[in-house]
């Protein structure tokens, strides 16, 4: 029966011989797939049972590239710092393990130091693994208060050691209580920056914001605080974040002042009756009511109307003189740029002509509006408006006609008439 069986069963060739391969292949996708979790880093279950199952899991101290390539030395530094500072405290707490118990005579110091190593390294290191482990969990959501009880607990009992047990010597209490303080503020300063690293690389937490600086801080504190919290929510830049800022807060400024305005007038409505005139205030979105008051405000219409209302009264004389300026008395001439750029031909001349009466007839329109509206460049316009203020486009002879009439024969001007 199982002769039968073993042979209706077929087996491929290529997966007997490949199947090494394959696992082998696989292996390396298991070992990539995240860092193990005890190491201060996040990933998913999968990768967590992947890390296990390969027996294999080595620490990452980046999480992206730009704080691989900038990050590592510092890293190193900041590990090796710590790993002098923890060898130091765990030195500490064996030499008050070898003189402080009641050691009997015949055990040597070394027994004594080989005795008190391993509750020394449980002891300083202790703290570190409970605050990895509050590292993980942190990770995953959760705050974790009881393992950081059980991490400064074990930190404090490492550095009380160290002190108490070299109280006669001031000089070692110091360095040895020291060195485990240093070794674990290294310890939380780089796990914290590691965990809000993994946390911004998977989107569960904002962006750094630009650094504003305290100048910024102290000569705009609301609109810098608008400003970090818009850059850490949209990603803006710093300027375009300052920009932004200013420009909500003077929009919600104008909104307040107009929302408070509409309400008295929904009030002045029931004056009669206040407390109807309060329950019709209380009861209408003055916010939403100011919105859409101020899309439907015609802007351009009221910058007309206060254009109009603050023009200067009629007046006989030439709204631009051409001879002499009021305030100077000296001809009030263009540019030499613009004077050679005056057209000498009458058709050229005459579309001057004609978008400078344009001009005059519209003075708020800008020059981009002028130069739409007749297919010119803004510089045409400007050397127009220039020239027409010069009194050079009155005439509707072009100004070398005109100086040509006004000369004589011999290239003299004409003689003044007589008075009599």
């Amino acid at each position: 029966m199982s002769g039968r069986l073993a042979s209706d069963i077929t087996v491929d060739p290529a997966f007997r011989a490949g199947r090494t391969s394959r696992n082998s292949a696989q292996r390396p996708a298991y070992r990539g797939a995240g860092p193990c979790p005890f190491a201060g880093d996040t990933h998913a279950l999968l990768e967590h049972h992947a890390c296990h199952r390969v027996r294999r899991c080595r620490m990452t101290t980046t999480s992206s590239a730009v704080d691989h390539a900038f990050g590592r030395p510092a890293e190193r530094a900041a590990w090796a710092f710590y790993a002098i500072a923890a060898l130091g405290s765990c030195i500490g707490q064996i030499w008050v393990g070898v003189e402080a118990p009641p050691w009997p005579v015949t055990i040597p110091l070394w027994v004594r130091a080989l005795l008190t190593l391993p509750f020394a390294i449980v002891i300083d290191l202790g703290g570190v693994v409970c605050s990895a482990f509050a590292d993980t969990r942190q990770r995953l959501g959760e705050d974790a208060y009881g393992w950081h009880v059980l991490s400064a607990a074990s930190m404090t009992l490492a550095v009380g050691i160290n002190v108490v047990g070299h109280a006669s010597s001031l000089y070692l209490a110091t360095v040895f209580g020291g060195l485990g303080l240093f070794a674990y503020a290294v310890w939380l300063l780089h796990t914290s920056a590691r965990r809000r690293d993994a946390l911004r690389a998977i989107n569960k937490m904002s962006a750094t914001p630009p650094v504003f600086g305290l100048l910024q801080w102290r000569r705009e504190p609301a609109v810098t605080g608008r400003a970090k919290s818009l850059a850490m929510e949209y990603g803006y830049g710093l300027h375009e974040s300052l920009n932004e800022a200013r420009a909500q807060l003077r929009a919600e400024e104008r909104r307040a002042a107009l929302a408070s305005h509409i309400d008295k007038m929904i009030q002045a409505r029931h004056q009669d009756d206040p407390l109807l005139a309060a329950i019709a205030a209380t009861t209408t979105p003055v916010d939403d009511v100011a919105d859409v008051l101020v899309t439907l405000i015609d802007t351009a219409g009221w910058a007309r109307a206060i254009a109009a209302e603050i023009q200067p009264p009629q007046s006989d004389l030439p709204p631009y003189p051409s001879f002499a300026s009021p305030h100077h008395g000296q001809p009030n001439w263009p540019s030499t740029a613009v004077l050679r750029q005056i057209p000498t031909q009458q058709k050229d001349y005459d579309r001057w002509r004609e978008i400078w009466q344009a001009i005059e007839a519209d003075p708020i329109a800008s020059n981009q509006d002028v130069a739409t509206r007749f297919e010119e460049g803004i510089r045409t316009i400007q050397r127009i408006r220039a020239a027409g203020r010069g009194g050079l486009l009155d005439s509707p002879e072009t100004p070398v006609a005109r100086l040509l009439h006004t000369t004589t024969g011999n290239g003299q001007p004409p003689p003044a008439p007589a008075t009599s």
